[in-house]
């Protein structure tokens, strides 16, 4: 019958829902207490296992993976932080080491294994401190990280192997992010640009699909939306394949014999995938709809604002975007919105520099980070977790290491009175 077979689709994910939500804490901080929101917070955080099981719906694990879920990495929806050298066996959050693409390894070091298959290595840090002294006399201790990769499992890295580590960014606020037109973030950079200064910001022009998009997520801006970002979450972090990575193995190599060979999660009523596109669906819509921590609207601190424009910060850190038109996600529509990005690549010099080149970024080349949400973490500056691998502890740390195109953003600062240093930080844990 006609009806029937148009109710089947509602049947499937009422019956998916139904085994979600046994497993799924009380939820908070959700924007739409839908049942749709709520699947979606639960596979956000389910923990998948290795293939076989007896539900297909749960397996497919690694087998070399760094994460069993997505807030292993995101713990409620937060950034991650680097392993504290001081603390035997600390493994940080979310930590991982980049790759150039190495012959055996891959593009990431994988920190765990499923039974029977052997880890790629444990990532690690090392740091040698540098203190910087302003004119007034107060003082910032600079750490300056080496990534180190313990007890590898298939032997050494290939020489010409470049290694690149990475925490995780807070996920608060993607969906407001992903509904600035990208014609305007085109603009923008074209506005840079023409103004001719030291500042000018470019579009990461990622192709998926046979198709150039607009990059906006991730520390280098590699990818056009929130599906292809979590999608690539899935390959590298958890090793599960997605509709735009379909490989059940991950980031096992040719050379990894044992790990393309060990059994896969990868179902025929799964697209053939062990992550089909439902499920890719119902996670964006979690984190579509996450708002994000701050910043709904125009800080009230003008005079914090005025120093932050005057010292240059705001030159990449574009205070405002208004979002456009989006029938299917009315809440997201028209809005203006205050994430402090323009979403572009910027030079921010070599201390920066990672010689590890993504689509059209180069090795110091990142994407402007959104600064909203930082007021949840005033209270811990100084034991942050700020850049693209952590080092910063603090937004003053985070303000000194930038060059490149924001050197003389770090002059101004540097120049300043103690009294307006700490008033443009202030201003920044507001946001």
């Amino acid at each position: 019958m006609p009806e029937l077979r148009a109710a089947r689709p509602l049947m499937r994910r009422a019956t998916l829902a139904a085994g979600l939500l046994l497993a799924l804490a009380p939820a908070s901080g959700i924007a739409a207490d839908s049942l749709d929101n709520r699947i979606g917070e639960a596979l956000f955080r389910r923990m998948w296992v290795a293939a076989p099981t007896a539900t297909q719906a749960a397996d497919g694990l690694g087998p070399l993976y760094n994460a069993r879920s997505c807030a292993t990495c995101h713990p409620r929806g937060a950034g991650g932080r680097p392993p504290n050298p001081a603390v035997e066996g600390d493994q940080g959050v979310g930590y991982a080491i980049k790759l150039s693409d190495d012959p055996v390894y891959g593009r990431q070091i994988q920190s765990n294994a499923i039974l029977g298959q052997v880890i790629e290595g444990r990532p690690r840090v090392t740091y040698r401190e540098e203190e910087v002294r302003f004119p007034d006399g107060e003082t910032v201790r600079l750490r300056h990280p080496t990534p180190v990769v313990a007890d590898l499992g298939y032997g050494p890295l290939a020489e010409a192997t470049v290694m690149s580590a990475r925490v995780p960014p807070r996920v608060h606020g993607m969906g407001l992010l992903d509904r600035i037109p990208a014609e305007a973030i085109e603009a923008e950079a074209a506005r840079q640009a023409a103004a001719g200064g030291a500042v000018a910001g470019r579009v990461n022009h990622v192709v998926v699909d046979g198709r150039s998009q607009v990059g906006r997520f991730g520390w280098k801006a590699m990818h056009p939306t929130l599906d292809h970002q979590d999608a690539e979450a899935f390959s590298l972090d958890i090793g599960m394949s997605t509709p735009a990575f379909r490989d059940p193995w991950g980031d096992c190599t040719p050379a990894q014999t044992a790990c393309r060979e060990a059994p896969h999660g990868d179902s025929k009523q799964f697209e053939g995938l062990e992550i089909p596109s439902t499920v890719i669906g119902l996670i964006d819509g979690y984190l579509r709809d996450l708002p994000p921590d701050g910043s709904l609207t125009a800080s009230a601190d003008k005079a914090g604002a005025a120093l932050f424009a005057d010292t240059g910060c705001a030159a990449c850190h574009r205070p405002s975007w208004r979002t456009a038109e989006d029938p299917e996600h009315p809440a997201l529509s028209n809005r203006d919105i205050f994430p402090h990005s323009d979403l572009l690549l910027h030079d921010l010099g070599p201390a920066l520099g990672d010689d590890l080149p993504m689509g059209q970024a180069r090795g110091a080349d990142w994407r402007t980070t959104p600064l909203w949400g930082l007021n949840r973490l005033a209270a811990r500056d100084g034991q942050l977790s700020l850049l693209h691998d952590g080092r910063a502890r603090s937004v003053a740390e985070a303000i000194l290491w930038h060059g490149g195109e924001a050197e003389e953003a770090r002059r101004r600062f540097m120049g300043m009175q103690g009294a307006e240093r700490k008033r443009l930080v202030r201003y920044v844990l507001g946001l």
